[in-house]
């Protein structure tokens, strides 16, 4: 009849899991379902910011650390200073990073492949400059000149200091206190860098 629904019979008459239409329609009852009762929790993990920071610190890997050797270097170079070298440095590397020679260094007593270490005063003599050498395995400064217990007739032996110089360097321990350090003489009026790195390899601070 014109207007009327048309039901197709043979659907009713089969079992309710055996009727696609039926069968679609509680599938999406039940995934609706599912959603709308843990979707908030669904979300909240996907979309936390402590998923991401778990990630990374699972797979951050630590920074490799690089052994530095620090040395001091003066005299006969362009830029006397304190620089840190890699490990394993040589002599000639430590005269590259002090800017090289200069035209009145004296490299002929220095062993440019000798490894370099901690700690170590790389200094580059002059050209006629009279070096003090001290034994290799003495570490315990014998035979340098004690700044603070030094008289004007000792340090008038040092190689430029003459009476005058003498004096001012007893009178900066006088007024000032003891040295702590040789490079304290810079402090001194009349001693500059191409003097201090003539004294300085013969020097020391103690009590």
């Amino acid at each position: 009849m014109e207007g009327d629904t048309y039901v197709d019979m043979r659907d009713s008459c089969l079992p309710w899991y055996r009727q696609p239409r039926r069968l679609l329609a509680l599938i999406c009852a039940i995934v609706g379902g599912f959603l709308i009762a843990f979707g908030p929790e669904l979300r909240a993990v996907v979309s936390s910011p402590e998923a991401p920071l778990l990630e990374e610190s699972t797979l951050s890997l630590p920074t490799p650390t690089v052994a530095l050797t620090v040395v001091y270097v003066s005299g006969a170079v362009a830029a006397p200073d304190v620089y840190r070298l890699p490990f394993n440095a040589r002599v000639i590397d430590a005269l590259q990073a002090a800017g090289g020679l200069i035209a009145e260094a004296d490299i002929s007593g220095l062993n440019l492949a000798a490894p370099v270490r901690d700690g170590d005063h790389i200094r580059v003599p002059f050209v006629g400059e009279t070096v003090l050498s001290l034994p290799a395995n003495d570490q315990s400064g014998a035979g340098l000149l004690n700044l603070n217990q030094a008289s004007a007739a000792d340090l008038e032996e040092l190689p430029g200091i003459g009476a005058a110089l003498a004096a001012r360097i007893i009178e900066r321990r006088n007024t000032k206190g003891p040295y702590q350090s040789i490079d304290e003489l810079r402090e001194v009026r009349g001693i500059g860098e191409k003097l201090f790195a003539q004294i300085a390899p013969l020097v020391t601070v103690g009590p």
